[in-house]
């Protein structure tokens, strides 16, 4: 695989990529807007209100995983315009088996891993079980899977660390490069023999000799997250190709590792898609964390846009660059492709929506109203969603923790 080339194409088709307002479907009357509002408050009280009630009955786990399935269903397909279908994929796939399975891994692998930490990995982790469908592959968390989901959340948070110095941060990361190459390395702290134990498991399930661009795809995401770690550093200022390049480069090599550990091997087509696919949802991430960045004092392509007066332009193109790669979808061969397509492209509007939503004050006051009037719900209505769950979220993530890893007990929350 020639990932710089892919990193070269993926950003001649960004900049190819229409720039004029997107299509977000039919626009949502404020009348209706507040009818979906309602019904959101709602659907989080009688969750609420039946976990409750089956909280302290053995049998009442099953029945209230049917009803959450059921008025899940109801409430996006009311919420979201989403079809049958495409909540088939959601409900009928087995999304939340393999999700409750792979936080049971997360604790028998790290008894001390924080669930935050879980919740960042169960995101690559879909990632994969989508890719899985679209491939007409089982649903499932392989030791491999759960070993790349796992690895990330832990060398992210120690690369990210402020505390951690540029030298340290080079220096691990040299030493997990020659590990994922096949070195033979040993462990300097505890925290590196962990990620080392993950490197085995995706050893045990891929044998190096036979499925070389398995450990191809690994360094070309390793290699990304080093030369970003450089770049990033340097004194001079970086030039809004380098930082486009560096979110290319790390998005399409992190969902490409996820086709390669889902089959071992992928066709040149299946190739370009994953890389794509990784690509857009870097695009995206980027788009809904802008505050959070600025307030690290992180450059992205999307905070430096904010500056430069390009922030519309660049939520336009992402939306048409999405699409783009969506439109190749047809290299798979499942069945369902039609609806995961329509799940996906939805899924995808209204991240970016939301996204314009929340970052409001960093874009122009006539675009955030154009967007919003294809918003499922008023932006005030997500901001104040937004910031009750906030003081929540710790009391929440405990309930969550609680109603996956206590058999005899349900304590679910949605606030």
């Amino acid at each position: 695989m020639n990932i710089n080339h892919y990193v070269e194409e993926f950003t001649n088709l960004w900049k190819s990529s229409s720039v004029s307002f997107p299509n977000l479907g039919e626009e949502i009357p404020l009348s209706e807007k507040i009818k979906r509002e309602e019904g959101m408050e709602q659907f989080t009280k009688k969750m609420r209100n039946e976990a409750d009630l089956k909280n302290n009955d053995r049998g009442g786990k099953k029945i209230l995983a049917q009803q959450f399935k059921q008025n899940m269903g109801v409430f996006m397909k009311n919420s979201f315009n989403f079809n049958s279908d495409e909540l088939s994929i959601l409900t009928e796939k087995g999304f939340t088996k393999v999700t409750r399975e792979f936080m049971k891994m997360a604790r028998r692998f790290d008894p001390n891993v924080k669930m935050e930490d879980i919740f960042q990995a169960t995101r690559n982790l879909w990632i994969i079980n989508s890719l899985q469908i679209m491939m007409d592959e089982p649903v499932k968390v392989t030791p491999s899977t759960f070993a790349y989901s796992m690895l990330y959340p832990y060398t992210d948070n120690y690369l990210d660390n402020p505390s951690v110095s540029h030298t340290e941060k080079i220096t691990f990361s040299t030493r997990f490069g020659k590990r994922l190459s096949g070195e033979t390395v040993l462990a300097a702290n505890e925290h590196e023999n962990t990620i080392f134990e993950l490197v085995a498991m995706i050893e045990y399930d891929w044998d190096r000799v036979q499925y070389p661009q398995v450990y191809e795809s690994l360094l070309g995401i390793h290699n990304a997250q080093t030369r970003s770690i450089h770049l990033l550093n340097r004194n001079d200022r970086l030039s809004s190709d380098e930082l486009l390049s560096i979110c290319i480069d790390k998005g399409g090599t992190s969902v490409l590792a996820d086709g390669y550990l889902i089959k071992g091997k992928l066709t040149k087509e299946e190739e370009w898609f994953c890389f794509g696919f990784g690509t857009f949802l870097q695009f995206v991430d980027d788009i809904q964390d802008i505050q959070e960045d600025i307030n690290g004092k992180l450059e992205t392509l999307f905070t430096r846009a904010i500056h430069t007066g390009r922030l519309e332009e660049y939520t336009n193109r992402t939306l048409s660059f999405s699409n783009a790669v969506m439109n190749n979808l047809d290299c798979f061969k499942s069945d369902v492709l039609i609806s995961m397509q329509g799940l996906m492209s939805k899924s995808i509007n209204f991240m970016v929506n939301e996204a314009v939503g929340m970052n409001d004050t960093c874009f122009n006051s006539g675009y955030v109203s154009a967007f919003e009037r294809f918003s499922p719900f008023r932006y005030s209505f997500v901001k104040k969603r937004r910031g009750n769950l906030e003081p929540n979220r710790i009391s929440l993530m405990k309930k969550i923790e609680m109603f996956v890893f206590e058999e005899d007990k349900i304590a679910l929350e949605i606030s």
